[in-house]
Order: C-alpha cells, then sequence, then structure tokens
C-alpha cells in the first residue's frame, strides 16, 4: 500500500501534540523497531489510531469504519493514511483476510480497536473476537496500548489543536498459544478476554468497565513473548 500521505500527517500531528498537549508515553521500550506486530489498544476518541500511531517507529496500518470511504476523495485520503474500509455490523472477512495478508506477507505494524467502536461510556466495552481470530491465525506479537484522555478530542478538527493530558501505556509483548483441548470458537473467546484484560490492567481502575471484575484471571491462551526469538529466528533463517 502506498501511504503516501501519512509521513506528512503523522510528522505535523506529532509536532501538534508536542506544542499542544500534555503528551507522556510509558513503556515505549516494549515496542520493536518493526513488525510484523498487532498493537490493539482501547478506543476513546476520533483522533486514537493518529495517538497510537504517533508512538510507533514505522508507518501501521488500521481498519476504519467504511462510511468513511463512501467518497472517492475521502476513500483516498484514508488508504494514503494506511487504513481499509470494514463493516463493523457484523464479521467482516475481506477486512480481516487484509490485514491478516499485511501481517503475514508485508511484515506490517497493525493498529486494532477490540472494542469495535469508539467508548463513549469512560469504562472498557466488551472485546470482539476478530482481533482474537487475526492474533491465533498470524501468530504475530501483540502489545497492548491504554490510552486515557483523549475522549477529550472527540471532534476530529480538534487534530489541528489536540489540547489534552494525553497518557499512553504500552505493555509488554505477549501472543495467543493453543490448546488442542479448546474449540476454536472458546480460544477466540478467551483469547479476546486476556487481550482486554492486558489492557484493563494498565487502566485506572474506574475505566476497566467490562473487565473490572476480571483483572485477576490467569493467562491460559496468552503468554509474554521475547524480542530476542525474533532476531534468533532471522539469524539461524
Amino acid at each position: 500500500m502506498g501511504q503516501w500521505l501519512f509521513p506528512m500527517c503523522n510528522a505535523g500531528f506529532k509536532t501538534t501534540l508536542r506544542w499542544l498537549s500534555d503528551f507522556k508515553i510509558q513503556g515505549q521500550e516494549n515496542i520493536p523497531e518493526s513488525g510484523p506486530l498487532l498493537v490493539a489498544s482501547n478506543h476513546l476518541s476520533n483522533l486514537d489510531p493518529a495517538i497510537v500511531a504517533s508512538a510507533l517507529p514505522e508507518p501501521p496500518v488500521f481498519l476504519a469504519k467504511k462510511e468513511l470511504f463512501k467518497y472517492p476523495v475521502m476513500s483516498s485520503f484514508m488508504r494514503g493514511y494506511g487504513a481499509y474500509p470494514v463493516d463493523r455490523r457484523g464479521a467482516d472477512v475481506k477486512a480481516v483476510n487484509w490485514i491478516t495478508g499485511q501481517l503475514r506477507e508485508q511484515h506490517r505494524m497493525a493498529i486494532v480497536f477490540p472494542e469495535g467502536t469508539r467508548n463513549r461510556t469512560g469504562g472498557l466495552l466488551k472485546g470482539q473476537a476478530g482481533v482474537a481470530h487475526i492474533a491465533i491465525s498470524t501468530g504475530v506479537p501483540i502489545i497492548p496500548f491504554a490510552l486515557t484522555g483523549s475522549e477529550n478530542l472527540q471532534n476530529p478538527i480538534k487534530v489541528f489543536k489536540p489540547t489534552a493530558t494525553l497518557r499512553l501505556k504500552i505493555g509488554k509483548p505477549f501472543v495467543a498459544i493453543g490448546k488442542e483441548s479448546t474449540s476454536p470458537r472458546r480460544r477466540a473467546v478467551q483469547v479476546t478476554t486476556e487481550i482486554m484484560v492486558r489492557i484493563a490492567r494498565m487502566l485506572p481502575e474506574d475505566q476497566r468497565g467490562e473487565y473490572s471484575e476480571k483483572c485477576d484471571i490467569d493467562f491460559a491462551e496468552t503468554a509474554e513473548y521475547e524480542w530476542s526469538r525474533i532476531l534468533d529466528s532471522e539469524v539461524h533463517a
């Protein structure tokens, strides 16, 4: 994909964030220099993709609601930024296959929002299983992101004046692991829960929403990941 629009937009947005926002990132060292990588974040505002992308070392791809691609000019801008349309009304196999290909074949970094839509309540919404299916089928590492403060940036025009106190916590990488005794559907549900709990644990207690009572669970379907494994595999390839 030719992301002709991303470099300019990302550079400009990072500058306005630095000038106009109180933006602090914790855990930047958990991000590798290149993909493949799934970034799973909570979702509070229209600017979240840009905020999350600003913390990454290379241009990411992501899914965006298909309504934003309705008109040719807007569609060109969205695709030039790195977005692909997704139908949020149900399982969009085409969109899942596209992002899976970006991870497997292009070794890209992909931003996903497991809640499926912006959270307007202040607490995490129930995660959708699509992200788990991608993680299971590709086996790529996942990094949880927990963002606070962007709920004050709902209006897209705020991209030019993102005045807010923003905090972005970046967790340690992990991968989906398998159990032969677990059915594919149940495994996807459990992986989804564990992804969301990893995000919830980095959020203030009053913002954990659906997962406020699950933060003490033991992880059975995901496991910690060491980036040195990638380097070792490359050396011996």
